[in-house]
Parts: C-alpha cells; structure tokens; sequence
C-alpha cells in the first residue's frame, strides 16, 4: 500500500502478487506498478511449518517418545511398530492466506487507475507503448515544450519553479535542478567508470525549509526514497539478508539506496547518523554499487542514485568565523564524496 494513500493512524498493508512466465522481469525493487488479475487463496505453509515445530515436535523428539513408550510397555518390539495414534504427532491446522494472481504488470505512471482506463479507452496509448514505459504527448505538450526550447530564459523559469514555497535560496535550487537532470556516466579507455550522478548537501541552521527542498523532491520524482539519518541504520540503506520464511533459504532485501537506483535518495538528519552507518553509503556514493558478503551470498548490487542530504552545524548554529569543515560534524571521506555543499544561515 502507498504511503501516501494510507489514512491517518493507520500502518500500510500488504499482500503476496504471484507473477508468473514473462511478467516475472518486468518489475524492478522501488518500481510502482499496476498489477491485473484475481484474488487466489493459497495454503499458508510458512504458519503449517510454524505449527509442527511447535505442537508436534521435531522428528528427534517423536523418536524418543516412541522409544520411551516402547521402554514402558516392555516389548521390545515395540518401538519398531511405528506409532499408535496421531496424539504423538500433534494436531496440524491447515490454514490459507490471500494471495493476488496477477495477469498484467506495466509502470504505474504515477497517474490514478481512472486517469490510466480513460486514456486506454480512448486510445491514448498502444500496448507497445505501455510495455516500454513511454508515454505520449499531445499536441498541446509539444506545443509547449516548442516554445519552453525557444525561450531564452528558460533556466531562469526552470529555478524558480523548484519548490515554490520556499522564497529565495536560487543557489540551492539551481542545485537540485542539476541534481534532478543529471550529468553524463563516463567511461575511460583503459575501463574506468565515471559516475555522472550528482549528489549534493545542504548544510545550515534549524528551522531554513532544508527539509523542505527534500519533501518538494520526493513528492514528484520518480524512484525517490525519502529517510532520516537518525532512523536508518547501514542495512536499511543498503541490503540485509535475511531468511526466507516459507523456504528457508537466505535472500537479499533491498534497502534505500537499492530501491532508489536511477533516482534520488533524499536523507534528512544526515549530521545524526553513527559512524558506522555512514560507512557503509562510501561504496554506493562513489562507485555507485553496495557490496555484500554475507551468510554465503557474495553479490554487487547497482546503486547508480543520487544523494540529496540535509544536515545542522555541530553547534547549533553556523560559525562564519570558522571554515566548513568545522562547522559540520561529518568526516572529509564523506564530504568529499558531495560535489555541491551548500550553506543556509538564519538570518534577518
């Protein structure tokens, strides 16, 4: 369930999509799709298993309870018969789940289920289209965007029109305008990968409107992540493997940064964040992949996003009299790693 749809008070939901044959590649971690099909009901094996171990017992245990009601009956024989009654089992409950069989998957487009079956009665777009993840544009739209190339002011427009609540502050917009647009991935001859991503850091006293700047991003983009430094720790940005339920196999689980691939991961509090967790975003920063080696599961994962972070002065307030890296609480390995640093002070 979206985040933002969920009403107040409420945690959101979510259930099992069983995708099968050529659907299966077409959704990606951090992807809003729209799923068409049926509600299924399926066994809950996960809950069986949890009941057998509980009630029933592990095999070990059913063989010393044979063992020992064959030492009490004084037949020897006994204990090679098998089991008398189903009481040594234990009483295993078959429960079910709702699962959602999906026939269909294609990018949600971020437009509302009514906006996406108007334009597909009238024809808007063609399966084709729908399965590339473009969209059409009237010819209105590409009037206006003949006439926004034309304009010579255009930049201009284009930094006034980021976060329009906030007054002021055209540096920190023309920021995130590149921030949002993005330079160009590099490659040198001899095989070295340049990242064209740009990740950017605002740095300034309380109450500026930096968180602000973090919300306007994340409320439009596409693959935004929004977190906060004090309530993340390293696996959450990164990956974490844990322990399938129903299999019982390891598998990696997606963090932030993995979830915002070929977008932007905004993190606010970013002076809060402990040491160890700052560590671990050093790789996905600059080489642009998480490395993991854990419980026998060596994978690198893409993490090609970029980082917009707001972080406070370690004392409160902005020193002018003293340099950036005294004012700000964070070690040069991660300072270095942000290509614009920009400064808010509270002023009248």
């Amino acid at each position: 369930e979206n985040p933002d749809e969920v009403p107040p008070g409420c945690m959101p939901r979510s259930i099992d999509v069983v995708v099968r044959n050529d659907n299966v590649e077409k959704a990606r971690a951090g992807d809003r799709m729209v799923f068409t099909g049926s509600l299924i009901v399926i066994p809950d094996a996960a809950a069986l298993m949890g009941n057998a171990s509980k009630i029933g017992g592990s095999p070990d245990q059913a063989q010393q309870r044979r063992g020992s009601a064959a030492g009490r009956s004084g037949n020897a024989s006994a204990a090679g018969e098998g089991i008398g009654g189903l009481k040594a089992l234990g009483s295993r409950q078959l429960t079910y789940k709702l699962a959602f069989l999906a026939n269909s998957v294609h990018l949600a487009h971020f437009q509302s289920q009514a906006d996406q079956i108007s334009t597909m009665l009238q024809g808007g777009s063609t399966m084709e289209e729908e399965e590339e993840g473009e969209t059409q544009f009237t010819e209105e739209e590409l009037q206006d965007i003949g006439l926004m190339r034309s304009d010579p002011n255009l930049y201009n427009n284009l930094v006034k029109s980021m976060a329009p609540k906030v007054f002021g502050h055209a540096d920190i917009k023309r920021a995130i305008l590149l921030m949002l647009f993005g330079g160009m991935h590099k490659e040198s001859k001899e095989g070295v990968k340049l990242r064209g991503d740009i990740n950017v850091c605002v740095v300034g006293d309380p109450a500026c409107a930096k968180s602000q700047f973090l919300k306007y991003v994340a409320s439009f983009m596409p693959r935004t992540i929004y977190t906060s430094g004090k309530a993340s720790s390293a696996a959450g940005l990164t990956a974490s493997v844990v322990k399938d339920v129903e299999t019982g196999e390891f598998c990696i689980e997606a963090g932030a940064l993995m979830l915002a691939d070929n977008g932007i991961c905004c993190i606010d509090e970013f002076d809060k964040m402990d040491q160890k967790d700052q560590v671990a975003i050093h790789e996905a920063m600059e080489q642009q992949t998480i490395s993991i080696s854990k419980a026998g599961i060596q994978a690198t994962l893409n993490a090609r996003t970029s980082i917009l972070a707001a972080a406070n002065p370690a004392g409160g307030r902005y020193d002018r009299s003293k340099g950036l890296k005294y004012n700000v609480a964070l070690p040069p390995a991660i300072l270095s790693r942000f290509d614009l640093i920009h400064v808010m002070i509270d002023e009248p």
